[in-house]
């Protein structure tokens, strides 16, 4: 499914995403979770690199080489405070982390979270490297954060733990999206809908461009 859509807008056809998802898999919340991870254990500098390439942070190849290369065997977030006086790009991500990190035990999933999407313009540097498909996954992450506080003791490793555990499918509401956009869904939720024009893609075999139909 992700191809299909992927497809559609290398070739400049408007698609409104599709009808269903499973949230956890969904790239904004692999870089909001991933932003989590880091804030539980900075020590892990795999998942710090992962967040310092995020839009969340936004650090490109080059500059994520010359923190990570020969640094023997000091750890990443070690490696950024060193360079955070010698470069702005490095002095922002580390007073923006550091700030986070002396939050972290002092604020709820969901309040951690609002804070980053929104004082820190988290939302808008999302939407603006993934598109406004990763609007809907957003959202429904914050939903998820608040419906395990209502039943849970406020825990960021506990929030993490319980999403990643169950998997959450959501329900995309397309009938909203606009009628000149592509909607990729399944047989069962295309039903009824009566769209002018239905593709039915074969998913059943590998595409031969050689023999090509239409």
């Amino acid at each position: 499914v992700e191809d299909l859509v992927r497809a559609l807008k290398d070739l400049d056809i408007p698609v409104s995403g599709v009808d269903r998802m499973v949230l956890i898999e969904q790239m904004a919340v692999m870089d909001l979770v991933a932003l989590g991870r880091f804030l539980l254990l900075p020590q892990d500098s795999l998942t710090l690199a992962t967040v310092l390439k995020s839009p969340l942070v936004g650090l490109n190849e080059d500059q994520l080489f010359e923190l990570a290369f020969d640094r023997g065997d000091r750890l990443l977030w070690d490696a950024l405070r060193d360079h955070a006086g010698a470069d702005s790009a490095f002095g922002t991500a580390f007073d923006m982390l550091e700030t986070l990190l002396k939050q972290t035990d002092f604020r709820s999933p969901f309040s951690l979270y609002s804070h980053v999407l929104t004082a820190l313009d988290g939302r808008r540097k999302l939407l603006g490297r993934l598109g406004m498909d990763a609007d809907d996954p957003i959202d429904e992450f914050l939903a998820q954060a608040l419906e395990y506080e209502r039943s849970h003791a406020y825990s960021l490793e506990g929030f993490l733990h319980w999403l990643e555990r169950g998997k959450l499918e959501v329900k995309r509401e397309l009938e909203q999206a606009s009628r000149n956009t592509v909607r990729v869904m399944t047989v069962h939720g295309a039903k009824g809908l009566e769209a002018p024009v239905v593709f039915l893609p074969d998913t059943m075999q590998t595409p031969d461009k050689k023999n090509e139909t239409f």
